[in-house]
């Protein structure tokens, strides 16, 4: 299983990045894992977008989900035109989120009614979070919990079946959500680390995103091997978030960068 980092920057693309996206790789099943400003054109650099598994959203905030409007238009009219439609994942409330966007976007000849459905296939992931299930798709399963954010949003553990190699992506996400839990013995942990320190306003249990140091130290007790900080403002200086996470993690720590493939 391989991880290639399309994007990781905060709310909005710093220079020359673009915001979340990541690609899971495991032989034919090539997975989207958010689609944040900018991620349709690093995915392009990668592969063909047309010859991807599945999307799969963790929430519904701008800078993890405006890029589907330019994946959407990729697939429907980059040569040759499209394929197979792309199954599309969401959490609950995403098939609404799907239609008051096309309300906007499908102009002219395009039709609101089936702005999506042309090249991509909407499903909201409610009936795994009902039922604890994962969600199969090709070699890879995944399991959902949910974090604490601003809206609501859940946090992706991805095992590689054939192999039980394990990635868990944080999503966005403050210090009171059941990370270590949820992460325990990832092979790796991509986890967000937005801040590096804590408003003294905001109360920890209502906190949407992490320190780079609580980063670490919900690595170090969820025993993961590797722990790649993501959601990031280049401002604060990358060098400043991997010498907090250190403080706390004894282990590799790397920075999401974009470009930057990593085996599972």
């Amino acid at each position: 299983m391989e991880l290639t980092i399309l994007g990781g920057s905060a709310a909005t693309p710093n220079a020359g990045d673009a915001s979340s996206g990541y690609l899971v790789s495991s032989g034919a099943t090539s997975l989207l894992i958010d689609c944040g400003s900018g991620v349709v054109s690093r995915l392009r650099t990668c592969c063909d977008p047309r010859s991807l598994s599945g999307v799969v959203i963790s929430h519904l905030h701008s800078d993890h989900t405006l890029d589907l409007i330019a994946l959407r238009y990729g697939l429907q009219y980059t040569p040759p035109g499209p394929s197979v439609a792309i199954p599309l994942h969401l959490p609950p409330g995403g098939k609404d989120f799907l239609a008051r966007l096309a309300d906007i976007f499908a102009l002219g000849n395009e039709r609101a009614t089936n702005f999506w459905e042309s090249v991509l296939s909407p499903h909201e992931y409610s009936d795994h979070l009902a039922s604890g299930e994962p969600l199969r798709i090709g070699d890879l399963a995944i399991s959902f919990a949910p974090m604490v954010h601003y809206i609501p949003v859940w946090a992706l553990r991805i095992e590689e079946v054939s192999t039980g190699r394990t990635l868990t992506y944080s999503a966005d996400t403050g210090p009171a959500a059941p990370l270590v839990e949820f992460a325990a013995d990832s092979d790796l942990f991509l986890c967000e680390a937005t801040l590096l320190q804590q408003a003294p306003s905001e109360a920890p249990d209502r906190r949407g995103h992490l320190t780079a140091t609580e980063a670490g130290t919900i690595a170090t007790t969820a025993g993961v091997r590797r722990l790649v900080l993501t959601h990031l403002w280049t401002e604060l200086g990358f060098e400043r978030y991997l010498a907090d996470a250190r403080t706390t993690f004894a282990g590799p720590v790397d920075i999401a960068r974009s470009g930057i493939t990593f085996s599972i």
